[in-house]
């Protein structure tokens, strides 16, 4: 079979998940950057920053490997920069980045270390002026200049590609530049600790502002998606509204408009919602009931109890999930077995698709991914 035959063949395993129809296998969606430390032991996560190259073909021949190379999504590569994952941190939340054999450790995780420049009189310049001036201002606040970003070198991201359709991977395109909810950004302006008392002190603000912001992501998001390439999904991100963080009120009020506003505009343009929420969101599930059927995907952290899941949104929308990433690093090749088939025996194979919550992580054991993979394939 070639490759391009077998890209064809995950891309229709994956829709059939997307639209909840049955596919022809459970697709198997594992993602992560710490691959490359299977074939070169060595190897650190400063290497992700400061030789970028070597870790992307380190990850290229990981996802060949036996079992490995059953993996239905496509590497993650060519994007863990430190000018992109300065950029990600500044327009995500007006924060900077700490990079391992920089600021952290050679083997820490990369870390978004926010520093608040938004003040509290702040909310009436975005309310005067509009969140785009406020952007520019908060920009120049914590030194960051989006025109001196270096732009993107196309002739290696085409290489990239070739050697990724070669593979055999599901080319579905996902946009993983769509904004997140404006209850994030502004906390990350603010920092959490002075956000939360904003919440109190001056809710109406907030609201206001929220309501701004909110609009014109949501405006911004609608222009990209029409102009740019097709895609058949786009992520948003969701860290700061768990159930077990907030309470009804407040996700009610100033978090879940963004998602009953942006869902529909994805929808005109024929794109679909992947929700990746970290933290348990099982008390907030029934508010996702409203969206149409198989309009969105909802990927959690292991924290989002699954049953939970199947109960509340199993004939609405297409799962993720959810290993635990700890049982990947400590567990055996047996627990991680046990637990993909009895997630396999809960979600059945319809509208389900294996995952890790949130990703693999950087200490996962070979053996232990592989035992996830058989599991899903049944052998």
């Amino acid at each position: 079979m070639t490759p391009q035959e077998m890209t064809e063949i995950r891309n229709k395993r994956i829709m059939a998940a997307l639209n909840m129809e049955k596919p022809d296998r459970i697709p198997i969606n594992l993602s992560g950057q710490g691959f490359f430390k299977w074939i070169d032991p060595k190897a650190v996560l400063a290497d992700l920053f400061r030789n970028p190259k070597y870790t992307d073909e380190l990850t290229l021949q990981a996802f060949q490997l036996p079992i490995i190379n059953e993996i239905d999504s496509a590497p993650m590569i060519g994007f863990t920069t430190e000018a992109g994952m300065t950029a990600f941190a500044a327009t995500s939340y007006f924060a900077k980045i700490k990079i391992p054999g920089r600021d952290l450790p050679e083997d820490a995780i990369w870390n978004i270390d926010e520093v608040g420049p938004m003040t509290a009189e702040d909310y009436d310049t975005v309310i005067d002026k509009g969140w785009e001036y406020m952007t520019a201002e908060l920009y120049k606040r914590i030194g960051f200049d989006p025109a001196s970003m270096p732009p993107p070198d196309m002739e290696y991201t085409n290489e990239l590609n070739a050697k990724i359709a070669a593979l055999g991977k599901t080319s579905l395109e996902i946009n993983p530049f769509l904004p997140m909810p404006s209850f994030e950004v502004i906390s990350g302006a603010r920092k959490m600790p002075e956000f939360f008392k904003d919440l109190r002190r001056i809710p109406d603000k907030v609201k206001a502002v929220i309501d701004i912001v909110d609009e014109a992501a949501i405006n911004k998001m609608v222009g990209a998606l029409k102009s740019g390439p097709p895609c058949a999904y786009g992520f948003i991100g969701g860290t700061r509204a768990g159930s077990d963080f907030i309470s009804a009120r407040v996700y009610e009020k100033y978090y879940h408009p963004f998602y009953h506003k942006i869902v529909p505009a994805m929808r005109e343009v024929n794109v679909k919602t992947w929700f990746h929420n970290d933290s348990d969101w099982s008390g907030f599930l029934q508010y996702f009931t409203e969206f149409p059927k198989a309009q969105c995907i909802f990927d959690p952290d292991h924290l989002t109890p699954m049953e939970k899941l199947k109960e509340v949104l199993g004939d609405r929308m297409c799962i993720e999930g959810n290993i635990p990433p700890a049982l990947l690093a400590v567990g055996t090749p047996d627990d991680c077995y046990k637990a993909a088939r009895d997630l396999i025996d809960l979600m059945g194979d319809t509208g389900f698709m294996m995952g890790v919550g949130c990703g693999v992580p950087v200490n996962a054991k070979r053996e232990n991914v592989e035992a996830v993979i058989l599991a899903t394939l049944g052998k």
